[in-house]
């Protein structure tokens, strides 16, 4: 068609662009969590969509895979999946030793507005299988690094629910509610390419949230809690949400099956905001991933250091202070740099991050982390990642001291150190094969500086070996 007027080309262009900002971008989809991860329900936006009704996953079965189909058309997902994590020292003081541990997960979503007509309703529910031993813990290594990031969240448990939840879009799914039992960490502070790694410092998210912030409840945990997202303009949102705070959770004593629903050992509410750009570059879409975030808990904690009268505790005697409320901060970005296939993550990414905790009542301060996550590099091997990362952990000073304070005097040291803290140092490469439809191998190699923050403590070199099936 020739537009007589030489301007109509141009308006129509810029009429078009402006619509391309008002509505989401349906041509991109949402992918899982990582071809690799023991879950898909990961809620951070990885393109510019909301929550899923159910990850489109393979599925080694091809009989059960259009099963599975035919119940999505339905309103009915299922996925059913198997992740075990293997890991050697070849060294660090225990060369030979050893560890196994594995999880079986089914995740259910329902959309109720194909089951009863419920628009924009879906629920969302996980369970969890888990077995093993963690060979981190035998090198006197109990900081957030860990070989097998599956291990842990109350050890070896026959069923554990990891969460049950609702979400509601609204405005076209320019606004989402979400209400229920749920994990902080599928909303903040996640990205997809983290469980593309092994080490437990970042799958899921940088372990330094968790573990600086009981409200921060992770995987396979959750509290009472919701959120609310709001898609202002195409990939800009902003989402805000408050969670109960329960110092205990994921412990045998308290939670070893996750179906206490009391609230009970509650000591407060977690408020966590973000706010998050996801740009889209040139005509091959490469999409990058760019949040900030600032999380404030109400609750009481103990201080690291200091007494009612402001002195070391380590060196009076007299019980630490307890401190009102607590503050993370998180900067974390990511950017894919050569698109190498149709999906969000096929390409090669560039990611970096850091964590800040408050140092007066958390063990750590700080934690930063950079790395470089390629998938479908080899033409021919479209769904094989490879991963590289490091991260640094340092302890909080406030902490630091009372350690200090109570190795020169021959006491027992606070954080399960045996001398005092400073910093750990974890240096992944990994290495995904698509074996099979819905059957992936992951030789993984690890090298940990300072374990457990220890000077002392020899670096570990590890071999892993990761793999994952989908039925």
């Amino acid at each position: 068609m020739v537009f007589k007027h030489s301007g109509q080309p141009l308006r129509l262009a810029l009429l078009a662009l402006a619509l391309t900002t008002l509505h989401p971008a349906k041509a991109q989809v949402r992918g899982p969590v990582s071809s690799s991860a023991p879950s898909f329900s990961l809620d951070t936006p990885t393109s510019y969509a909301n929550t899923p009704f159910t990850p489109g996953v393979e599925h080694i079965y091809a009989g059960w895979g259009n099963l599975i189909k035919k119940l999505n058309k339905k309103g009915i997902g299922i996925v059913l999946d198997y992740t075990s994590e293997s890991a050697i020292a070849l060294n660090g003081g225990n060369a030979g030793d050893a560890g196994y541990a594995h999880q079986i997960g089914v995740e259910v979503d329902l959309d109720w507005e194909k089951l009863i007509g419920w628009k924009g309703f879906v629920t969302h529910a996980v369970a969890v299988n888990r077995a093993g031993h963690n060979m981190a813990a035998d090198f006197g290594d109990h900081s957030l690094n860990g070989f097998q990031e599956i291990y842990g969240g109350g050890g070896n448990v026959g069923v554990h629910l990891v969460y049950v939840y609702g979400t509601q879009d609204l405005l076209g799914g320019r606004v989402q509610l979400a209400l229920g039992k749920m994990a902080v960490n599928t909303d903040f502070s996640a990205s997809p390419l983290y469980c593309t790694f092994m080490n437990k410092s970042i799958c899921g998210n940088p372990k330094s949230t968790t573990r600086g912030d009981a409200g921060f409840a992770t995987y396979p945990g959750s509290t009472y809690g919701g959120r609310i997202r709001i898609w202002p303009l195409h990939g800009v949102y902003f989402q805000a949400g408050a969670y109960g705070v329960n110092p205990v959770l994921n412990t045998n004593q308290y939670d070893r099956t996750g179906f206490n629903f009391s609230t009970n050992h509650y000591t407060g509410t977690y408020f966590p905001f973000e706010f998050g750009l996801i740009p889209s570059f040139t005509r091959n879409n490469l999409v990058g991933h760019y949040k900030i975030g600032i999380a404030y808990d109400n609750s009481d904690y103990t201080d690291e250091v200091r007494d009612d009268n402001g002195l070391i505790a380590a060196l009076t005697g007299k019980k630490l202070r307890t401190d009102r409320g607590k503050t993370q901060i998180w900067v974390e970005a990511d950017q894919m740099l050569v698109r190498n296939g149709y999906t969000p993550l096929q390409g090669l990414y560039v990611m970096a991050g850091y964590v800040h905790n408050d140092p007066h009542n958390s063990p750590y301060q700080n934690q930063w982390y950079a790395g470089l996550v390629d998938r479908g590099f080899f033409h021919a091997r479209p769904e094989d990642t490879f991963g590289v990362m490091i991260t640094q952990t340092t302890v909080s000073p406030d902490l630091a001291t009372t350690q200090a304070a109570q190795y020169a005097h021959g006491h027992k040291l606070s954080g399960n150190a045996t001398q005092p803290q400073t910093n750990i140092i974890a240096i992944e490469a990994t290495y995904n094969i698509r074996v099979a439809a819905g059957l992936a191998v992951q030789p993984d190699y690890q090298h940990i500086i300072r374990p457990n923050l220890q000077k002392n403590l020899p670096s570990i070199d590890a071999l892993g070996l990761k793999l994952h099936a989908v039925f």
